[in-house]
């Protein structure tokens, strides 16, 4: 996927350089990509001339969350890095002497990679519930009986590891989920 996203990435800037070549009062050329999940996005410029470029970036309160100003310049490719912003639609803005470039681009957070585990201890009816995380985030953990009521719901800070011993002596079979943000992580069968 990431290859294909390259390759048309590439073609567009190619068309771009081309028809900036034949048209030199056309306004600058901008292209904006994303691997999926990535908080990095890169920015492809092109225009027929050098010159001062304006580099803007706003959310969608129509709020500055980025601006930088490049001199002498015709044609760059420049990595820019939502992380720590807020997921949301982001206008981003491309200024120089011949005209202005604008695009729209969406922006969801990185997905982070949990490894969640169950285990039925020795003692009869209690499990262990482990979850691993490389970076802190909430997990919501829901227990269901055979009938599909809600027995038991928490919320979870997981800051690396997270370990949890649940008696569930009271329910005679059960199915547990765990999610978070993204939507729904594991889904353990009735045990």
């Amino acid at each position: 996927m990431k290859k294909i996203k390259l390759i048309c990435t590439s073609v567009l800037v190619c068309t771009l350089v081309f028809v900036l070549g034949t048209n030199a009062s056309a306004a600058p050329a901008i292209a904006v990509t994303n691997a999926s999940g990535s908080t990095l996005f890169k920015l492809y410029y092109k225009s027929a001339t050098a010159g001062k470029v304006k580099v803007s970036i706003k959310n969608e309160n129509n709020e500055t969350v980025f601006h930088e100003t490049l001199m002498r310049v015709d044609a760059f490719i420049r990595p820019y890095n939502f992380n720590g912003l807020p997921e949301g639609q982001y206008t981003v803005t491309v200024e120089d002497e011949s005209g202005k470039a604008v695009e729209k681009i969406s922006y969801e957070g990185e997905k982070i990679e949990k490894l969640i585990h169950i285990s039925k201890l020795a003692d009869d009816q209690k499990y262990l519930l482990t979850v691993s995380s490389p970076k802190p985030e909430e997990v919501y953990i829901y227990v269901f009986d055979e009938s599909g009521a809600l027995v038991h719901n928490e919320i979870q800070t997981i800051d690396k590891q997270f370990a949890k011993v649940y008696n569930l002596k009271n329910v005679k079979s059960f199915s547990l989920e765990i999610w978070d943000k993204h939507g729904e992580l594991k889904r353990f069968a009735s045990y």
